[in-house]
């Protein structure tokens, strides 16, 4: 299965009509978002649009910390400021998903993603023995793909991969993994090819 992944939109509708557009191309057979389509403390409010062309690619989302409290369990007020349409689009976000054996999420597996202080957890990409343990221990999935770190970053059980997401990474076939996916607003986005084990990363040139 070929799964175009992207996250970390946060409103920027115009790079993720452009990466959506790449993904056609590719001829993904499913879409998954990552979190934080939109940003509900920013200074712009496009989650319209963010939504329109997630609707268009019939896409999956998670929800992420920018944009929980208008996927999951939104206040009246927030809702207020919001079509019928982007309601419905938000509300079928997911605090994970899991498709063709990996598992997606906005923040590693172990975060409660309905606790909205824990979807702000900022303690560092997994690198010690510690963490890597509690990660890996918190899901059974051959790859868990997150966003919200807002970079290219993989490990395995045992330490960190070299990859900076200039290339291709190859999963091999008896080992485990967690890949973050640098963000759509720096033009960043993946095709993860399960068939295959590979995840090939994709960056919008300059407009």
């Amino acid at each position: 299965m070929r799964i175009g992944v992207v996250t970390d939109i946060h409103d920027a509708a115009e790079e993720l009509a452009r990466a959506l557009a790449v993904l056609r191309t590719e001829r993904v057979d499913a879409v998954v978002c990552l979190g934080d389509a939109t940003d509900q403390f920013g200074p712009r409010n496009r989650a319209a649009e963010v939504a329109t062309l997630f609707r268009d690619a019939g896409a999956k989302l998670v929800w992420g910390n920018h944009d929980h409290g208008l996927c999951h369990d939104s206040d009246p007020v927030v809702k207020a400021r919001y079509d019928a349409d982007t309601l419905a689009t938000f509300a079928s976000a997911s605090p994970r998903i899991e498709l063709a054996g990996c598992h997606f999420s906005h923040v590693e597996p172990w975060i409660d993603a309905h606790d909205p202080a824990a979807l702000w957890h900022f303690g560092g990409l997994p690198r010690t023995d510690e963490m890597l343990g509690k990660t890996f221990a918190s899901f059974p999935h051959r790859a868990a793909f997150v966003g919200h770190h807002h970079c290219w970053f993989a490990t395995t059980p045992t330490g960190r991969v070299s990859w900076d997401g200039s290339a291709p990474l190859r999963l091999a076939a008896e080992d485990r993994y967690l890949i973050v996916v640098a963000p759509i607003f720096q033009r960043s986005f993946a095709v993860v090819d399960t068939d295959r084990g590979v995840v090939i990363p994709h960056t919008l040139p300059d407009c």
